[in-house]
């Protein structure tokens, strides 16, 4: 080996032995490690703090929430207990008389007039919705035949009416009235007649029957007032006394 190559060979040795070798790191001072625990301490501490405070604070807004899910609860408790104040409904009697509804039904009380179109007068008339059919005070009844229909002729007879007109009319039916006072049923025949009450006329069904020993001699039913009447019991005569209907005018004329 030549001299000129010896320092080129202890140069390459330096390295390779500095490359096998590691590097220490330097010591750590007691100092040093104080001061990294600290840090560590502290940062734990911050950390745990603000978890805390997050808690607090997610507590206190569900508390809030639950408190007014409950506020809510009391107000519709409350709303459901106390009664309703009542309606108030401005009405304006301009638009329709006194004796009737606003959708155009007849008030009636507990008693009205009838005017009667067979005799062409005018009979009180006790109004009773537990009543289901009309009845007519009737004597002297007897059913004939006529042009191969049955008819009913009788008087229509009562307390306080002078005379007792006859009236002839044919034969509806022929009902059965149970009478909690009567151990049978009372088998009636039942006549249509035109009657008049306020300004309402209609064919209306009366059973036959001696209401002599009752107040009115007429007595109308619910199967008569149902869909044109309402009832104020309270009062009487609410639609007064009914007026004729105007005759027919008469056709003529060569």
């Amino acid at each position: 080996m030549s001299v000129s190559r010896l320092p080129v060979l202890l140069a390459a040795l330096l390295l390779s032995a500095c490359a096998q070798k590691p590097l220490s790191p330097p010591p750590v001072t007691a100092a040093q490690l104080d001061l990294a625990l600290a840090t560590s301490e502290q940062r734990l501490s911050t950390v745990l703090t603000e978890r805390a405070q997050l808690e607090s604070e997610l507590r206190r807004s569900e508390i809030k929430r639950v408190d007014a899910t409950l506020d809510e609860i009391k107000a519709l408790i409350r709303a459901r207990n106390e009664p309703l104040p009542p309606r108030i409904v401005e009405v304006d009697r301009r638009d329709y008389p006194d004796n009737e509804t606003r959708d155009g039904k007849l008030i009636v009380g507990a008693s009205e007039k009838i005017w009667f179109e067979a005799v062409d007068a005018v009979y009180p008339a006790r109004v009773d919705t537990g009543a289901t059919t009309s009845s007519l005070s009737a004597r002297d009844i007897t059913v004939f035949e006529r042009d191969g229909d049955r008819w009913v002729r009788f008087k229509l007879t009562h307390d306080g009416v002078d005379e007792s007109p006859q009236i002839e009319s044919p034969l509806v039916r022929y009902v059965r009235i149970i009478q909690v006072s009567a151990d049978a049923a009372d088998r009636r025949p039942v006549v249509a007649l035109t009657i008049r009450l306020g300004r309402l006329t209609e064919k209306a069904e009366f059973t036959l029957t001696d209401r002599s020993e009752m107040e009115y001699p007429v007595l109308l039913g619910r199967e008569f007032l149902r869909d044109i009447a309402v009832v104020d019991i309270a009062r009487e005569f609410i639609q007064g006394e009914p007026t004729r209907p105007a005759p027919a005018a008469k056709g003529g004329g060569e």
